[in-house]
């Protein structure tokens, strides 16, 4: 098993995976998230949402970012960059695999 990776090295050639521990209900577009582990739920927007759904854990954060940018039409810097700040802020919440979330999460 790899090493778990700090919050702030997640970076374009990081693939996010959903933790195990987590469980996800859409409703209306929006994710709520269960933290088995923390027993907290998580509301997540649209967007967080479609993120969510893609994280395999084989897909890097720059192919999703190609993926997206030729599929919306957007700049891949900037879909890039947001694919970066969400998965840090999702991974400091401990709803990643094999990333060491910072202590009492982001508030």
């Amino acid at each position: 098993m790899p090493e778990p990776v700090a919050v702030d090295s997640i970076d374009d050639a990081f693939a996010p995976a959903r933790g195990g521990h987590v469980h996800t209900v859409v409703l209306d577009g929006e994710g709520v998230l269960l933290d088995e582990h923390e027993n907290r739920l998580h509301l997540l927007n649209v967007t967080a949402t479609l993120l969510w759904q893609l994280y395999d854990g084989a897909t890097t954060l720059a192919d999703l970012a190609d993926d997206l940018s030729a599929e919306l039409g957007g700049g891949r810097a900037t879909i890039l960059a947001d694919l970066v700040t969400i998965s840090r802020h999702l991974g400091s919440e401990g709803l990643l695999e094999g990333v060491t979330p910072e202590p009492g999460g982001e508030e």
